[in-house]
């Protein structure tokens, strides 16, 4: 794993096929992003609205539930720079970070951007706000900010690792989970005014985490590896994902129902909390790199400008 921000993805080639669908009537289906950029971040505010980022300062914005896609660019970003992910907290209000360690805000729906902060030697690699105006970002060497201001003000909070931190992920304001490389997985129960360790038992990198509640939660990372916890991480247990690929997201609709997706166009679904992950239609020989769900519907980013949008 390279110690940078910039997720490196091994492309591929786009089966030329419109849609598929398994037996239980789910379908992912191809949608248009018009660019070729790695997208490395997605999020929706409703079952329209919503961004997509990545290489090259690349923003993406929709209104018509990813069906089409605008280009929104960060002007004042290094246009080299890889923007690793986006949150909104409604239709017009949203942060980007980057690889470079910048956050930008916008008021507008991306439409304009003013850089907020920067990590300076850390890049950012995720990002994850509970209300317009609390949030927390993390990165490169187990970088951890936070704002209570909507980000006119970021402030360290202290991690209890020094290794990269590559996704953050909070139930509430007050209980939050943050994973990275070794098997490091942090905890806080008071908004990051302390940071604790739990046991993962593994030192493989650990690239995303959700939690569905303040108990059930999955973390996923490379070979296939899948984490389950039912008592708020206090224990950690494997889940049997029957892949040896790289998982590099995971998202819930409930403590129930979920996806995880990684390398080659791999997506993996569960009815039953992860006791058992099925493959779905393989669609897309990309590597997938981040999903989000909202209600019944849920889009998938990856490389080359992959974009998928769910259709039950």
């Amino acid at each position: 794993m390279k110690h940078c921000a910039a997720l490196i993805v091994l492309t591929g080639i786009i089966v030329h096929t419109a849609c598929d669908r398994d037996k239980t009537g789910i379908r992912w289906e191809f949608a248009e992003s018009g660019t070729d950029a790695h997208l490395y971040g997605v999020h929706f505010v409703d079952n329209q609205r919503g961004w997509a980022v990545g290489a090259d300062s690349v923003v993406l914005a929709t209104t018509d539930g990813g069906a089409t896609w605008a280009i929104r660019p960060v002007n004042d970003a290094n246009s080299k720079s890889v923007i690793n992910n986006v949150h909104f907290t409604s239709s017009t209000h949203g942060w980007v970070v980057n690889a470079v360690g910048q956050i930008f805000y916008t008021a507008s729906g991306g439409k304009t951007w003013t850089r907020q902060a920067n990590a300076k030697q850390a890049g950012l690699l995720d990002l994850y706000f509970v209300s317009p105006a609390e949030g927390w970002t993390v990165g490169g060497s187990g970088t951890i900010l936070y704002t209570n201001n909507g980000g006119r003000r970021w402030e360290n909070q202290q991690s209890p690792t020094g290794v990269h931190a590559w996704a953050v992920n909070f139930v509430d304001d007050q209980n939050g989970w943050i994973v990275g490389e070794q098997g490091k997985v942090a905890f806080t129960s008071n908004r990051g005014a302390s940071w604790r360790e739990q046991e993962s038992n593994t030192e493989e990198p650990l690239f995303s985490v959700f939690f569905a509640d303040v108990q059930n939660g999955w973390i996923v990372g490379v070979n296939g590896l899948i984490l389950n916890t039912v008592d708020g991480g206090a224990t950690w247990t494997l889940q049997k994902s029957n892949t040896r690929k790289t998982l590099r997201a995971v998202a819930f609709h409930n403590d129930r129902k979920g996806w995880a997706v990684g390398e080659h166009g791999l997506i993996l679904h569960t009815t039953d909390g992860g006791q058992t992950w099925a493959p779905q239609p393989n669609i897309a020989k990309q590597n997938l790199l981040d999903i989000c769900l909202y209600k019944n519907r849920g889009w998938i980013v990856g490389a080359n400008g992959t974009i998928l949008r769910l259709r039950g």
